[in-house]
């Protein structure tokens, strides 16, 4: 049924004169329904929740996935609009049923003149209205604008992520999980022979490992992984193909997998063979910048703070040249990195329940790519560590 605390959207709506919060799809649309949709194109999963509780919420999706928003979401005004689909019940499997024209795919003017009425009807349509205008097309706002004119639409982005900084012990639950498989993934990795292997085949060794767990443990809440991989001094990743490991060649390994739409992310770099006394260096000082901005991790204290403990002990470790935009991203649904980030200009405190991955990356052309990312809950006392795997250079035999 989801995690929203419907109280904390009204409330921050309120504090920004907003009429409503619309949810364009992807992970906001999850967050803010309960219901992860599957056909999840632009401007086919939409979702208002208005500020006022008078006003009811509603969704819009297409009819194919009509029956599965009801049943997760906890919205209760759903509306469908047509697909190319055509869908029977099963008494009309003989005896037919009226012929109906079906668009080619969806259109995505009918579903915007759609979410118009809708919000006309429920008194929203001169409003105030929060959007996620950094993923909606340039297109359907102006399809909007047009046939709402007496609307403002706002950037919604900050109070999504605001509302989902703060994770339930149920969300918290499946990022844990999700990292359970991340390093099963990664260690699987470590046990192969790689060499000859490019990043297509790293990808497959993990991929397969995580695929397997999830068999094994029958487990109906995974949902895929995601890697970034590069080999030897080429510190470029490739979606696939690249070199080919040899022996002596680091492999940077950054990966995640998704549980029930919540991801993971960690990790290390591999070596084929005994790393190099200059790659032991690197990493040494790379883990110290982890480990002196976990010692700093706990409910109040600046991210900021987080921040320049972390560079400043990689500097002072004898990277002295070492410079990052940040030293760690919020975790929640998704893969990718997401606010509130541990930076320099961050000044908001960490909060009980905020989960952060906690990294030191540097890529060294001509030596490789260095990883050391580590997951972590603020608890009040400090943090919990999600992730166990060492921190040094991960060696991997070669056959």
């Amino acid at each position: 049924m989801g995690f929203l605390d419907i109280g904390q959207a009204r409330a921050l709506m309120d504090e920004t004169s907003l009429d409503a919060l619309v949810a364009w799809g992807g992970p906001n649309f999850h967050y803010l329904t309960g219901f992860q949709n599957y056909f999840d194109n632009p401007g086919a999963s939409i979702a208002v929740l208005p500020r006022s509780d008078s006003v009811a919420p509603f969704l819009v999706v297409a009819d194919w996935v009509e029956q599965a928003a009801r049943a997760a979401a906890w919205i209760e005004e759903v509306h469908s609009f047509p697909l190319w689909l055509e869908i029977f019940d099963r008494d009309q499997l003989r005896n037919g049923k009226p012929v109906t024209k079906k668009p080619v795919r969806y259109d995505l003017g009918r579903n915007l003149e759609l979410l118009a009425r809708l919000l006309e009807e429920h008194g929203l349509g001169s409003g105030r209205l929060a959007l996620e205008l950094g993923v909606v097309s340039a297109t359907a706002l102006e399809m909007l604008g047009a046939r709402l004119p007496a609307a403002t639409w706002v950037e919604a982005g900050p109070i999504f992520f605001e509302l989902r900084s703060l994770k339930r012990p149920e969300e918290i639950e499946l990022i844990r999980r999700a990292t359970r498989y991340a390093e099963h993934g990664l260690r699987a990795v470590a046990g192969q022979d790689l060499v000859g292997a490019d990043v297509t085949v790293l990808r497959a060794h993990y991929e397969k490992a995580c695929a397997d767990l999830a068999l094994q443990t029958r487990d109906s809440g995974y949902q895929g992984t995601r890697v970034t991989a590069s080999v030897g001094g080429n510190v470029s990743p490739l979606v696939s193909g690249g070199r080919r490991a040899q022996p002596g060649d680091l492999v940077f390994f950054d990966c995640g997998a998704l549980i029930e739409g919540y991801g993971s992310d960690t990790g290390r770099t591999l070596s084929l063979g005994a790393p190099s006394s200059q790659a032991h260096e690197v990493v040494a000082a790379l883990r110290k910048g982890v480990e002196a901005a976990l010692a700093v991790v706990a409910p109040g204290v600046p991210m900021c703070d987080v921040f320049a403990a972390g560079q400043d002990a990689v500097r002072r470790a004898g990277l002295t040249g070492y410079s990052r935009g940040h030293v760690g991203h919020s975790m929640g649904l998704g893969s990718g990195e997401m606010p509130p980030f541990l930076s320099a200009s961050e000044k908001r405190p960490l909060q009980e329940s905020m989960v952060f991955a906690i990294e030191t990356p540097l890529y060294v052309r001509g030596l490789g790519g260095f990883q050391v990312e580590e997951c972590v809950v603020v608890t009040p006392g400090g943090y919990e560590l999600l992730t166990s795997l060492p921190r040094d250079i991960v060696e991997v035999a070669c056959a």
